[in-house]
């Protein structure tokens, strides 16, 4: 009898689990806000740049495209100070 109730308690927790990071996973998914897309740009004209094409383009910005475009621009925003 409890190896039945641990084997139900174990596959619960799992459930749980899956249930939880499918959550996490979801929201990187869902369309960025207005604030989260002016903090993205604030201090990058690269993303700005990028994300303003993607508008123009029709393409719904992610918050996972926010956490993308944010890393490659990193270097592209250090190199263009080499412009200025």
């Amino acid at each position: 009898m409890k190896s039945k109730y641990k084997a139900f308690v174990g596959a619960l927790v799992s459930l749980l689990l899956v249930i939880l990071l499918g959550w996490s996973l979801a929201g990187e998914f869902e369309a960025a806000t207005v604030a989260e897309i002016q903090s993205v740009t604030a201090d990058s004209n690269c993303a700005k740049q990028m994300l303003q094409d993607a508008n123009r383009w029709g393409q719904e910005i992610r918050r996972r495209d926010l956490k993308s475009v944010k890393k490659q621009c990193v270097s592209i925003d250090q190199q263009s100070k080499a412009f200025e």
